[in-house]
């Protein structure tokens, strides 16, 4: 990854909800708000680099310490689960956590394709199906200048 000059890189790439980019020597780390749990653990059913029988690494409060759980073992229903990190075979990690309001974030050399449908699929409602990406493109608000943002902060 190789991401313009540190005073080249905007703080914030302004979608719904807004994506907050912090860059390090060595990756990238960008944030956002995010719907609940069931839709962050969706995205291994709607983006190919996860893959479905992913066994991300899960933080609840009905076990203790942090373990790998298949997906469909995930509690999604109730604020037990915590902390859900995949960690696919490629440069980056995707997390969700639970705070005030619940939190994705991507780190290390995601591309930029990956960073616009995790946004996608972990804020938009009731996306129905993983083609028609240009019309919830628009609702999440990636315009044509947004995702060149997204080029820069990435290097791409």
């Amino acid at each position: 990854m190789q991401p313009a000059s540190s005073g080249d890189i905007p703080r914030q790439i302004e979608t719904t909800p807004p994506v907050n980019v912090e860059t390090f020597a060595s990756h990238v780390t960008l944030t956002w708000t995010s719907l609940g749990l069931s839709q962050f653990v969706d995205i291994a059913d709607r983006v190919d680099v996860v893959p479905a029988d992913s066994t991300p690494i899960v933080d609840a409060t009905n076990a203790a310490g942090r373990r790998r759980l298949p997906l469909t073992e995930i509690d999604t229903t109730t604020a037990a689960t915590k902390y859900v990190r995949f960690e696919p075979d490629c440069p980056w990690t995707l997390a969700w956590e639970r705070r005030t309001t619940p939190v994705v974030s991507l780190c290390g050399s995601p591309s930029p394709t990956v960073c616009q449908q995790a946004h996608i699929i972990t804020t938009t409602e009731n996306l129905d199906a993983r083609d028609g990406w240009n019309t919830v493109e628009t609702a999440a608000g990636w315009t044509r200048e947004t995702y060149e943002t997204l080029l820069s902060v990435l290097g791409a």
